[in-house]
């Protein structure tokens, strides 16, 4: 069988290219970390030529992509798309990025990393950072069904058949359900589990193939038996697709894309990229390629199909150019390397075996085997590191940079070490493994190292200093970073509501055994110290609270939570300095988030906690820290039970007025962690005050839009630079004010003094318009809720 050559180059987008799909030979569609969905319409059959269309543009990544066949109501089908927005949006390819989307899904809480429609075309199957697979009825465009007994972000999942969905997930478990939610099984897939796809009539009689982070693609049945392994990648594997022909196509961190027939790889085409994101097939055979240079390639095994000679010849000389680092290739002695003529001499055993050997002027250059060709190919030179200047020493090592990471507030920063020329994803891995971090935080971590090494090139300098985004903008595990992408403002959107908000968010970063390690240290020199017992009795809550699921629903029980609450609360009412208490608030908000049964105190000590000098005026702005996670605190009971929420209620007005003194503190306008914890205490507080509404509530509600209006209009303009304000790089403060906003002026849409107030006494209208002028409405999701709180106020 013939190989694939190149046959178009979409160039278009500013970022990597994170989806693609080719649903005709006519079209090909693809998704960036741009913001943007591009359509590409053929304009030339030989050689091929694809003119762009941009579908839809926002601020944030798009991840994911598929495609609805034409029916009756969208004779050209629909384009799904989605990504770190949360929202799943539906466009026909006819329109443009100005117009309303046809549809806009609502109900994932997290970016959306896995879209699949049906072969009839009935429903859509999503996968989420949140932990959860969504089924989607097309028609109705709402939610039909979760997919119950994730735990952790659903990479994969795949509409199997018209009654079959297959989901892989990161914490290594494929599982198939019937399409009525039925879970029929679930099995180990070795591996975290990045990528599925169905295959059919494979002589293995494997049904599915999943790709894993170790490199592996694994060929299996729907009830688990594990039928093969082809095993060819050098790094993590993150999209795979079928031929018309069965052969199954990879592609993954190695820069390579990989074609399978039966168990052999019968074709490798590398890529002058580091990650090759996405691979697609054609129902005309041909493959698409998404990478992170920004660029869509399309491959084609018909001659007349195939790239002019001078494109064909640019993209060789782009592989072969490449810069390799020393680390990607492993241990290598560059002394001993054969020259040229072992090329001549030697050949390969297998499609992709790689030879390194010292060219004409002694630089050490890579070779691949091509079967096809009988002969080796050149896909680049080895190079020592993209940046051996301004190096930062680390534990005895030189780095390019060494950033800050912040697992618990009030500790020291954990260091994260980082050369240009490795693969992000693996230091990413190592430093989680290292500090026994949940895998969940992966592809947050490896973005942040992406983003904060300013996009650094193999073969360029690295910028200089070891942490660029300075001291203040260190990563947090949770908080996704933003895209630089600054798209024009998009119309009002007409899909359906999203408020008010019905969910309560919790904040459960970090690990409880670093709360306990700092309490018995603190213990010892205590005016008021605890008892050998009492430690006794939150280490074994610790040890309890370590292995909790944080995604599943809280489930401890108050016997599990009783003997160690007593003397947390202890340490939080009454040891001095104040900042000693730090731990046990800390360690407070995972008990508050656990357990579905709060076991409230006989004592006063909750009011202690409720009415603590930790958020007096001036403590707030001298030790932000301790409010900080007094709010994450509150936030966490909220969300936790019913006795939490009960016990809130009982001190709304102490809440209240501790929301208040935050939003009239300068650090809500500086510090990102204040700014989300204060916001979402607020988002859960609206939520509970319109759903269990009391004689106190229409006043708490507006104290409660006070304090949000305070917020919205002090947050700075959105701005995306690298230097700029910390909380204008990021927009989730925002976003969760205005929701909580939304979701009160919602449930009092009946309230008529409610709504005078919002509309001349706090001047939301006004609000709403500050909101444009400062780029926040650039983003679809404010848009919309935008446009909500607009009409209820009418």
């Amino acid at each position: 069988m013939s190989q694939f050559k190149l046959s178009a180059v979409l160039k278009g987008h500013n970022s990597d290219v994170r989806a693609v799909l080719h649903p005709d030979p006519s079209f090909a569609l693809t998704a960036s970390r741009d913001g943007s969905t591009k359509l590409w319409k053929k304009t030339n059959e030989s050689p091929p030529n694809f003119e762009p269309d941009e579908l839809s543009h926002g601020s944030q990544f798009k991840t994911c992509l598929s495609y609805i066949p034409p029916s009756k109501e969208y004779p050209e089908g629909l384009v799904v798309s989605a990504g770190q927005d949360t929202l799943i949006e539906a466009r026909q390819p006819g329109t443009t990025a100005e117009a309303n989307a046809d549809v806009m899904m609502v109900g994932h809480s997290n970016q959306v990393c896995s879209l699949d429609v049906s072969e009839r075309g009935d429903f859509i199957v999503s996968g989420s950072w949140d932990s959860t697979a969504k089924v989607w009825s097309i028609g109705n465009w709402e939610v039909a069904l979760d997919l119950p007994d994730h735990t952790a972000t659903v990479w994969s999942a795949i509409a199997y058949d018209r009654e079959t969905i297959v989901t892989g997930c990161a914490d290594r478990a494929i599982r198939v359900f019937t399409t009525s939610g039925k879970q029929l099984v679930s099995f180990d897939g070795r591996d975290v589990v990045r990528a599925l796809v169905k295959i059919d009539g494979h002589p293995t009689g494997a049904q599915i193939a999943s790709a894993s982070n170790d490199g592996i693609i694994r060929l299996w049945t729907l009830d688990g038996k594990l039928r093969g392994e082809l095993h060819g990648h050098e790094s993590f594997i993150y999209s795979l697709t079928v031929l018309p022909t069965g052969e199954i196509v990879s592609s993954g961190e190695d820069r390579s894309i990989r074609v399978w027939k039966n168990t052999e790889c019968v074709q490798v085409i590398t890529l002058p990229a580091i990650s090759v994101w996405s691979v697609s097939a054609c129902t005309n055979g041909d493959l698409i390629a998404g990478s992170s240079d920004k660029i869509a390639r399309i491959f084609t095994r018909e001659a007349e199909r195939q790239a002019d000679p001078a494109t064909i010849a640019e993209f060789d000389n782009l592989v072969q150019s490449s810069a390799l680092p020393k680390q990607q290739v492993g241990d290598i002695n560059t002394t001993d390397l054969p020259g040229p003529e072992f090329l001549t001499q030697k050949s390969g055993t297998k499609e992709g075996q790689t030879a390194i050997v010292k060219d004409e002027s002694g630089q050490p250059t890579v070779y691949q085997w091509s079967v096809a060709q009988r002969t080796w190919v050149k896909v680049g030179q080895l190079v020592d590191s993209a940046a051996s200047s301004n190096k930062t020493m680390y534990n005895g090592q030189e780095y390019d940079y060494v950033f800050d990471v912040d697992i618990e507030d009030g500790k020291p920063a954990l260091k994260l070490p980082f050369n240009a020329t490795q693969n992000p994803y693996e230091a990413a891995t190592k430093f989680l493994q290292d500090n026994e971090l949940p895998m969940s935080y992966l592809e947050e971590t490896a973005n942040f190292i992406i983003k904060n090494s300013q996009g650094a090139q193999l073969g360029q300098q690295a910028p200089t200093g070891a942490d660029p985004w300075g001291t203040e903008n260190r990563y947090r595990p949770g908080e996704v970073p933003q895209s630089t992408y600054k798209p024009p403002a998009p119309q009002e959107s007409a899909a359906r509501s999203t408020l008010p908000q019905k969910e309560y968010l919790p904040i459960v970063l970090g690990k409880p055994s670093a709360a306990l390690s700092q309490i018995s240290k603190l213990n010892s020199t205590s005016t008021q110290p605890l008892s050998q017992q009492d430690i006794e009795s939150i280490s074994k809550l610790v040890a309890i609270l370590d292995k909790h699921n944080f995604q599943a629903k809280p489930s401890l029980q108050s016997s599990a939570i009783a003997p160690a609450l007593g003397p947390l609360l202890q340490i939080i009412a009454t040891w001095e300095p104040l900042k000693t208490r730090l731990a046990a608030l800390d360690l407070f908000r995972f008990i508050a988030a656990a357990t579905a049964d709060f076991p409230v105190p006989e004592d006063e000590s909750l009011t202690l906690l409720f009415q603590s000098p930790i958020f007096n005026a001036d403590t707030v702005q001298e030790n932000n820290k301790l409010a900080m996670v007094g709010y994450r605190c509150f936030a966490n009971l909220i969300y936790g039970s019913d006795t939490g929420r009960v016990v809130t209620q009982v001190y709304m007005d102490d809440v209240l007025r501790h929301l208040k003194t935050g939003a009239q503190s300068m650090v809500s306008t500086v510090d990102v962690s204040f700014a989300v914890a204060h916001a979402t205490l607020a988002l859960n507080l609206a939520v509970l005050i319109i759903s269990e509404k009391t004689d106190q509530s229409q006043r708490q509600a507006l104290e409660l839009v006070e304090v949000l209006s305070q917020v919205l209009n002090t947050l700075p303009a959105v701005n995306h630079s690298e230097n700029a304000n910390p909380l204008a790089q990021t927009t989730e403060p925002a976003y969760r004010a205005l929701m909580a906003l939304g979701t009160i002026v919602f449930g009092f849409k009946n309230n008529d003094d409610v709504k005078k107030a919002c509309k001349s006494m706090y001047e939301v209208d006004q609000l709403i318009e500050g909101l444009r002028k400062k780029k926040y409405t650039d983003e679809p999701r404010f848009k919309r809720v935008v446009g909500e709180v607009g009409r209820v106020l009418k």
